[in-house]
């Protein structure tokens, strides 16, 4: 693990930086709240060009449960809170690189009751057997955490077959993100 410190003073030279570097992983840090920091991700998550795209995971103290959803929204695969031991950072980067999320344990049950009680209201009059066996199989990885990458060498299928079910799943179980899908399957507890 190759770790590289960036301190810049706007956003402008701090998205240059990625340009130019590449990392697989971004670790962003706001001392104080910005206002914009959902779009300042979102910018960050288009620009990046390597291939696989970067991954990007903030660090500071936790927001609100809504804040959270709408950052993992906008692309931030995780959340790294300060007051957590330092030790666990190294752990919390492979997590994101392999593609996972990564939230503190200690938040990541609120965090879930919250979002499955306010998503998981729509979800639970959509049923299964409305996927075929592939979308199925897209679904439950979806659930485990897994990029369309990882889904494609899974089964076996091109990542435009992916998008394809996934977009066909979207339109069975009537959702918006993957966000959606992935409560969908843990609440449906499909692995």
């Amino acid at each position: 693990m190759e770790i590289i410190n960036i301190e810049k003073s706007t956003i402008e030279s701090f998205i240059e930086s990625i340009k130019d570097l590449r990392p697989h992983v971004i670790l962003f840090a706001n001392s104080e709240p910005l206002p914009n920091i959902r779009e300042i991700c979102k910018a960050i998550i288009e620009i990046s060009d390597a291939k696989p795209k970067s991954k990007l995971l903030l660090l500071g103290n936790i927001p609100s449960h809504e804040e959270v959803v709408g950052l993992m929204n906008a692309g931030v695969r995780g959340y790294f809170d300060l007051n957590d031991p330092s030790d666990q950072l190294e752990n919390a980067i492979r997590i994101i690189n392999k593609g996972e999320i990564w939230l503190p344990r200690d938040k990541m049950s609120s965090i879930m009751d919250r979002i499955i009680s306010v998503v998981g209201r729509d979800l639970k009059e959509k049923t299964l057997d409305q996927l075929t066996p592939t979308e199925f199989q897209v679904l439950r990885l979806i659930g485990k955490g897994k990029s369309n990458d990882e889904i494609a060498e899974a089964l076996f299928i091109s990542k435009n077959t992916v998008r394809s079910h996934i977009k066909s799943i979207y339109a069975k179980l009537n959702t918006h993100s993957r966000l959606q899908l992935a409560l969908y399957a843990i609440n449906s507890a499909l692995f």
